[in-house]
């Protein structure tokens, strides 16, 4: 989300051709993301910043190349450098990267996309900027940068044009929560309640959710009470030079946060068990069980399931994926609600890149509840975390 004052100059069309005729002048800087549950930094957000010979906000900057009708340009180019730092980004973190839908489905930005080997760990942020028109070549262009390893994250959900239709029909696997709701949170209690149905609709979209903007340690305190998984903001670290740590004090902050009491209980990591795997374009094997077909990034696309009362095969829009760090009774009644010809079936289990992890039998799954409320020493019940919580990998 591009950030600066806008109460500096604004630029200019000769400014932008000044930047695309010296890419050096333009600079990325890194703001941490963090995961709240681990008190750790598992990504960070690619910022532009422009060398202009005056403080310029890069708003500004975008605004008045669209203007100009160098927009896929300047996104382009911004692109490319970031998709160079990417490279050198710490394991196991992600990086996003913004981008106006209005230019991804550009030839400009597509050919600047396609240079780079590979798109894992890379998530794809869509601005409000401008609506989307042609939702199917969005789409298309989405559903390439999959194929290719990235993932797709949703900016400043609940403002723009990021409502929840679109949310529902792009199927990010990272919503970004917008500033304007995480804004002075703690008293409003209308703004935890958008930000509570936002973290329900994330996890039945098998994404994460994340606040931005967090600026303050009441805000921070409200959005791990609403058990928020991931936050970013000025509080956690300001964009800077890559890649900065979390201060120590903010870690020990951050770890003494409230929890919501669904946090403590079991999650699905210990029912995951492997199975059988085959190739998009190979034959299902002749041996009973469970065999997941995944496509060229690891990512499951079909799953086969042969027994004793026959074969049965479902596509990719049957399966249910969760990941490791999903709460069993969450799991349990996303399962237990599918529908009857589906209830039965293993669940998927899938990593924060999407990439196949396992599988899970169904009546492991319901082993592992009972033994769970047993443990408790209390009835079962079907609370759920208000949002989702789905952690990723931590960076080391």
């Amino acid at each position: 989300m591009p950030d600066g004052r806008r109460d500096a100059p604004s630029a200019t069309a000769a400014d932008v051709h000044a930047l695309l005729a010296e890419p050096s002048r333009i600079a990325l800087v890194a703001q941490p993301i963090v995961d709240v549950r681990r008190a750790v930094v598992v990504g960070y957000e690619s910022l532009a910043r422009f060398s202009l010979g005056r403080p310029t906000p890069p708003d500004q900057v975008f605004a008045a190349a669209t203007r100009a009708g160098l927009g896929a340009e300047l996104e382009a180019a911004v692109i490319g450098r970031a998709l160079e730092l990417a490279s050198a980004k710490p394991p196991n973190c992600f990086l996003t990267i913004n981008v106006d839908p209005l230019h991804l489905v550009s030839p400009l930005v597509d050919a600047t996309i396609d240079a780079h080997d590979s798109l894992a760990g890379i998530f794809f942020e869509l601005t409000e900027h401008h609506s989307v028109e042609d939702l199917d070549a969005l789409r298309r262009a989405l559903a390439r940068l999959r194929k290719r390893g990235a993932l797709i994250a949703i900016d400043d959900a609940g403002a723009g044009y990021s409502g929840l239709k679109q949310i529902i029909e792009l199927e990010p696997q990272l919503i970004k929560v917008d500033r304007a709701l995480v804004s002075d949170v703690h008293a409003s209690e209308a703004k935890r309640a958008l930000i509570q149905m936002l973290g329900e609709l994330s996890g039945r979209l098998d994404a994460w959710l994340l606040a931005e903007g967090i600026e303050t340690p009441e805000e921070l305190n409200a959005l791990g009470q609403l058990g928020v998984p991931l936050a970013q903001g000025y509080l956690l670290g300001r964009p800077a030079p890559p890649w900065s740590p979390l201060d120590p004090k903010l870690e020990q902050m951050v770890r003494r946060l409230p929890r919501p009491r669904a946090l403590a209980a079991e999650t699905i990591d210990g029912v995951v068990e492997p199975c059988k795997v085959c190739r998009e374009d190979a034959d299902w094997p002749d041996a009973p069980g469970i065999c997941v077909r995944v496509d060229d990034t690891s990512r499951p696309v079909a799953m086969r399931v042969r027994g004793d009362d026959g074969d049965r095969t479902r596509p990719l829009e049957e399966l249910l994926r969760v990941k490791r760090t999903s709460l069993l009774r969450e799991v349990a009644l996303r399962a237990a609600t599918r529908p009857e010809r589906l209830r039965w079936d293993p669940l998927v289990c899938i990593d924060e890149r999407g990439e196949l992890g396992g599988v899970i039998p169904m009546q492991r799954l319901v082993c592992a509840l009972v033994s769970a409320d047993e443990d408790a020493g209390g009835e079962p019940e079907c609370d759920l975390p208000i949002a989702r919580v789905e952690q990723s990998s931590v960076c080391h």
